[in-house]
C-alpha cells in the first residue's frame, strides 16, 4: 500500500509540473535557465558551503567527553542521507532516515540517532524562528487576502505549538515510548531494541541537562543556515539578471518554507517545489514566469547534489565488496 500511494503521489507531482511547464513554459522561461551558463557554479559553491555549515552543526551535537567525528565523515553521510531521502515519500523525515541507515556503518547508532535528534530539533526551531521574521515583514509591506493573513498567521500558531510539543516529549523519553506503543500494537519483534531505545534516550537527556549554552549556540548556527539559503536565491536571481532587494528575497524563502513543510509527504517535492515559486512570485507581484525559472535553477541545483549523494553509496558500498574479498580469501586459505 505504502508503495502504491509513493507511485500516487509522484504521478500526482509530475502532472502538477507538467501542467505548470505547459501554462508557463515559454522560451523566455528556458533562456533565463540556460542564461544561468557559468552561474551555476557559484549557486553549487554557496550549496556546498551550506552542507558544510550543516554538516559543522552536526558535529557540535555529539558529547564533547566521547570522540566526535569528523566532519569529513558526517559531510559524506549527510549528503548520501540527503540523496536516499529525497527519493522517498516525507522527504525532510525521509532525510533523517537516510542518515540514520548510512550512520549504521559509520559509528555508533545511538550516539548518531541522538545527534539526528538534537541536530533536527534546532533546526525546526531555527527554521520557525526564521519564518516568523519572514512573515511578519509580509503582513507589514503587503496588503494580502485576509484568507491568506488568516492562514499564515494559523500556520506559524501551528508551527510554534508542534516545536514546544516536540521538545517537551524528547525529556520524557520519547523513544521508550513509542517502542511500548508499537510492543502494545503486537509488533513483538521490535523488543530487541529496547535496550537501544533506552540509550538513545538516555543521551537526549543528558545532552539537554548539560549544554543549555551550547544549544542556544546551535539554535543561533541554525538561523544563519536559513539565511544562507536565502543568499543563494539571492544569487540565482542575480545572475538571471533580475535582483531584488535581500528582504524580499528572505520573506519569499521564509514562505517556500512554510509551503515544503505542508506537503512534506510529496516525494522530492515534485510540481508543489516549482509551483510554490509561480504562487510567491504572483503573491508578491512578480511575473510567474520568473519564479518557474528560478525554481527549475533549484531543481538542478537540487538533482545535481542528488546524483552525487548516490554515487558516494556506489562508491562506499564497493568499498565494502573490495574489503570483504580479501577476509573470504584469506578464511579459504586457513581451511585449505
Amino acid at each position: 500500500m505504502k508503495r502504491e500511494t509513493h507511485i500516487l503521489l509522484c504521478l500526482i507531482g509530475f502532472a502538477g509540473l507538467g501542467v505548470l511547464l505547459y501554462q508557463l513554459s515559454t522560451p523566455e522561461v528556458w533562456q533565463h535557465v540556460l542564461m544561468m551558463g557559468w552561474g551555476y557554479v557559484p549557486v553549487i559553491v554557496l550549496s556546498l558551503v551550506v552542507f558544510v555549515h550543516h554538516a559543522w552543526i552536526w558535529r557540535a551535537c555529539f558529547d564533547r567527553e566521547a570522540e566526535r567525528p569528523r566532519l569529513r565523515q558526517l559531510l559524506w553521510v549527510q549528503l548520501a542521507g540527503e540523496a536516499v531521502g529525497n527519493v522517498a515519500p516525507a522527504s525532510q523525515v525521509g532525510k533523517e532516515v537516510g542518515k540514520a541507515i548510512v550512520l549504521r556503518d559509520k559509528m555508533c547508532v545511538s550516539r548518531g540517532v541522538s545527534s539526528l535528534v538534537v541536530n533536527k530539533t534546532g533546526e525546526m526551531i531555527g527554521g520557525v524562528i526564521f519564518v516568523i521574521g519572514g512573515v511578519v515583514i509580509g503582513l507589514q509591506r503587503f496588503s494580502w487576502p485576509a484568507e491568506v493573513r488568516g492562514a499564515l498567521i494559523t500556520v506559524l500558531a501551528l508551527s510554534v505549538l508542534g516545536v514546544v510539543w516536540t521538545v517537551f516529549r524528547q525529556r520524557r523519553s520519547p523513544f521508550a515510548r513509542f517502542l511500548n506503543l508499537m510492543l502494545w500494537l503486537r509488533l513483538r519483534f521490535l523488543e530487541r531494541f529496547r535496550d537501544r531505545a533506552v540509550e538513545i534516550d538516555e543521551n537526549l537527556a543528558q545532552f539537554y541537562r548539560l549544554n543549555r549554552w551550547r544549544l542556544v549556540g546551535l539554535l543561533g548556527l541554525h538561523v544563519l543556515g536559513w539565511f544562507l539559503g536565502t543568499l543563494e536565491i539571492y544569487v540565482i536571481l542575480y545572475v538571471l539578471g533580475e535582483p531584488m532587494p535581500f528582504v524580499w528575497v528572505y520573506l519569499f524563502h521564509a514562505l517556500m518554507v512554510v509551503i515544503n513543510a505542508a506537503f512534506f509527504f510529496v516525494p522530492l517535492g515534485m510540481g508543489v517545489f516549482e509551483g510554490g515559486h509561480v504562487f510567491l512570485f504572483h503573491l508578491m507581484g512578480l511575473d510567474p514566469k520568473m519564479g518557474l525559472a528560478v525554481g527549475i535553477v533549484r531543481r538542478i541545483r537540487r538533482l545535481f547534489w542528488m546524483q552525487v549523494g548516490l554515487t558516494l553509496l556506489l562508491i562506499g558500498s564497493r568499498g565494502k565488496q573490495a574489503d570483504a574479498v580479501p577476509k573470504n580469501d584469506s578464511l579459504q586459505q586457513v581451511e585449505m
